[in-house]
């Protein structure tokens, strides 16, 4: 068994060990030094020397070019006598240095003099190009050494889009200099619901937080050395209450309104009820193409994603601006209005290189810019994407059962997770249309880095697994037996995962469970897992 999450798409064990020391040469063709100097560096980290730099292939670690290895992907040869890594493109080869990371087990060793790798063969290429993993920090801002310790984490296994929910209902978390006041007013709470969906205690804690823009250039800038690109997420034309209460002339009535407190409810009782940005004003439209400008300048990913989930639509039908721009635009419901928002939102982003990535409700309206991404999150079975893959039209799969890392383990089992194929979603056929898989964390219920570290791993594993490694390769007693050897790495660093005796309830206790967190208590299950973990019963 190759202890490597997540698994390669084809390895062959070999006899035989290769001894990386002091003495030890490294050669990388032109296109692979940074590859080759990822590599370095981690053998500096853990035994204190590098490996000296060659202009010769006859070196004992070598970095070869090869156009013939798919972008992503990588070959890599060791025996007894020398170290062979064969990519096309440095993202290949940093993920070769990524598996050497665990092949070696480098980084559970305190001051080893060497490192030894057991000889293998290993093709390897991922079987989606879209591996991403989202965080909700507008619920609760967690700010900069959090973020950077998820990418870290997320390119030990290979994930390599990182979706950031920046604005929401009960926070603004990026700056806009043209409009001080999002982060000034919609970046401020004066409370947190904080128990359960159906439980609206409120702790009356101030919460507030924001990314300058010269801290998203540096995460930005962090991630790209990591090989992971950032999608910003701006939510319009609902989950818009934090700008709202910052600019209440971007709702259709001018509603006067605090930065919302409870997760749904009315503005009366803390919330958002039915308020949301007016689709018939143009001062809306310039308000995002203002955003959508300073945004657009600090992440240089060829997406955008503008949620458009969960959006009611009561206020557009009594508003009089959103009522005449239906009549002039031949609009039939509001539903056509909010497509009518999208498409324009849509070409917007287009004259910038990007693409308007939305949730799978923005399906709704048929008329949409034909290079429109769904994500498919919602829990039932939504025609909708089936017919638009079909139309030739991509998606993003998120599917809530598996995907959704803010569920309790109650709910969304690991095993479910890990078990997810497109056909349980009801995606049988015109699957190229598929960029890949993103799993989600929304922090309604995550205050702290060691909650997001509970809901996130050993999820994460599973995620990666499913997203890189081919469908005849993977085994669910096969990737826990190498999860229990990975889960030490996660001790070293520090994570504060899920004991596996919790991470796929059964019965009863699971019923209860799920129950206890949508109506009282949805912290139910990570307290259990604090009592297991003072018991020291990790796995």
């Amino acid at each position: 068994m190759l202890n490597l999450i997540p698994k390669p798409k084809h390895y062959e064990e070999k006899f035989g060990e290769f001894v990386i020391n002091s003495e030890k040469t490294v050669f990388a063709d032109d296109n692979l030094v940074y590859a080759r100097e990822v590599f370095c560096n981690f053998i500096e980290s853990v035994c204190g020397f590098k490996p000296q730099v060659v202009v010769s292939r006859k070196a004992d670690i070598r970095f070869i070019y090869d156009r013939h290895v798919h972008k992503e992907g990588y070959v890599l040869d060791a025996d007894v006598d020398g170290l062979v890594i064969k990519a096309s493109h440095q993202k290949g080869a940093f993920y070769a240095v990524q598996s050497l990371r665990q092949l070696t087990r480098g980084d559970l060793l305190e001051n080893p003099e060497f490192l030894t790798l057991h000889a293998v063969h290993i093709d390897d290429e991922p079987r989606y190009a879209f591996r991403s993993l989202m965080l909700d920090e507008a619920r609760y801002f967690h700010g900069v050494d959090t973020v950077k310790n998820i990418l870290d984490m997320m390119a030990y296994h290979k994930l390599n889009v990182f979706h950031w929910h920046l604005t929401d209902n009960e926070g603004w978390r990026i700056e806009i200099k043209k409009y001080p006041r999002l982060t000034e007013i919609g970046g401020v709470r004066k409370g947190t619901q904080t128990m359960a969906w159906g439980n609206q205690v409120i702790d009356w804690t101030l919460h507030e937080g924001y990314y300058t823009q010269s801290e998203i250039k540096e995460i930005v800038a962090y991630a790209e050395r990591l090989n992971i690109m950032i999608i910003p997420e701006i939510d319009a034309p609902a989950h818009f209450g934090a700008a709202i209460a910052a600019y209440k002339e971007l709702s259709c009535a001018d509603v006067e309104m605090e930065t919302p407190i409870v997760h749904g409810g009315t503005p009366e009782k803390h919330g958002i009820g039915n308020v949301i940005a007016c689709a018939g004003k143009e001062s809306t439209y310039q308000f995002i193409y203002d955003v959508i400008d300073e945004v657009t300048a600090l992440f240089p990913a060829p997406y955008f994603h503008i949620g458009g989930d969960e959006a009611p639509k009561a206020e557009w039908q009594k508003c009089p601006h959103c009522q005449k721009v239906m009549k002039e635009m031949g609009l039939k419901n509001e539903e056509e209005l909010q497509g009518y928002f999208n498409n324009k939102i849509a070409v917007y982003l287009k004259r910038k290189g990007k693409r308007l990535i939305g949730w799978n409700e923005i399906l709704t309206a048929k008329r949409l810019e034909k290079d429109i991404i769904a994500q498919y999150w919602t829990f039932n079975r939504d025609m909708n994407v089936e017919n638009y893959l079909l139309s030739g039209h991509d998606i993003i799969l998120s599917k809530h059962q598996a995907f959704y890392f803010d569920m309790p383990y109650a709910q969304n089992r690991l095993k479910t997770t890990y078990e997810f194929e497109p056909e349980k979603a009801h995606i049988t056929r015109a699957q190229e249309g598929i960029l890949g898989i993103e799993a989600t964390l929304w922090t309604e219920w995550i205050p702290h880095e060691e909650r997001i570290d509970y809901q996130l791993y050993p999820r994460m594993e599973a995620l990666a697994e499913v997203a890189w490694t081919p469908k005849d390769q993977r085994n669910y007693k096969d990737f826990i037996a190498r999860l229990k050897k990975f889960l030490p790495i996660l001790d070293r660093n520090g994570v504060e995962y899920c004991p596996l005796s919790l991470a796929n309830p059964k019965g009863l206790k699971r019923a209860k469970t799920i129950k206890e967190f949508n109506k009282r208590n949805a912290h139910v299950e990570y307290n259990h897992a604090l009592v297991i973990r003072r018991r020291k019963k990790y796995r």
